[in-house]
């Protein structure tokens, strides 16, 4: 298989990570890697962010459906023949695969690096195993240039079947010092609204969670700055991520 075919193997890099994979199916993944740059290349980096993830949370299994839309996602994202500039096409796919890599590892629910709001969100541990439970919407978060060189990140809404969470995780960013804090923003015909600040560590690693009270968030991009502390209603630092208008 060349390696700008992105076949049945290909599809089970996730799999192969996380353990997910039966035996049959890791032995024909691994057979496959020897004549796939591609997916070589889509496995050193997702071994990056699998070995970034926390060792001291607690892991738990998110219910199959939310699994399935998460790695259908993770598959759909663009691809290109090696020839590209694998800075252009890899990340979008190393990011979605980045989320799917929180859900599979519960680090999305335990992880000390998240800020709690006034108000805590419901649990979403146990929110999480309604069946209901969806990804509404994954967007891309793209590094400014004063960033570090693979920092990225994606956000997304998730329809617990108990209400909707807005879930931000960034990867590869500058950690955050003393009272630092990224905050998100949510753009919107203009007018700017903070949805919550989260702290990075030395490896890089952000999530916020917020529950979104009226049941739907509307925003026409996002915006992460770097601020001196968790308590502006204003940005006052650099910004770090960002989105495209969304649609």
């Amino acid at each position: 298989m060349s390696d700008d075919t992105f076949g049945s193997e290909c599809g089970i890099v996730l799999d192969y990570l996380s353990g997910a994979c039966t035996e049959e199916e890791r032995e024909a993944f691994e057979r496959h890697l020897t004549h796939c740059k591609s997916c070589r290349e889509e496995l050193a980096a997702l071994q990056t962010v699998w070995e970034a993830l926390p060792l001291d949370i607690e892991r738990i299994e998110p219910p199959q459906d939310l699994k399935e839309q998460i790695m259908s996602a993770a598959k759909a994202a663009p691809r290109r023949p090696s020839t590209s500039p694998k800075t252009n096409w890899r990340k979008p796919i190393i990011a979605v695969a980045a989320a799917a890599l929180i859900f599979f590892s519960g680090s999305l629910w335990h992880n000390p690096l998240i800020d709690n709001r006034e108000t805590s969100p419901p649990s979403i541990e146990n929110a999480l195993f309604a069946p209901a439970s969806r990804i509404v919407q994954i967007n891309m978060l793209k590094a400014e240039s004063s960033e570090k060189e693979r920092a990225y990140g994606v956000a997304c809404i998730v329809d617990t079947g108990q209400g909707n969470q807005f879930v931000v995780y960034v990867f590869g960013a500058k950690p955050t010092k003393d009272e630092q804090a990224y905050q998100v923003w949510l753009l919107r015909d203009g007018n700017r609204t903070s949805a919550g600040t989260f702290r990075v560590d030395e490896k890089g690693i952000g999530l916020l969670t917020m529950a979104i009270e009226s049941g739907e968030l509307n925003y026409d991009r996002i915006g992460i700055t770097l601020e001196p502390d968790d308590k502006g209603d204003q940005p006052r630092g650099p910004k770090a991520f960002g989105t495209e208008a969304v649609t």
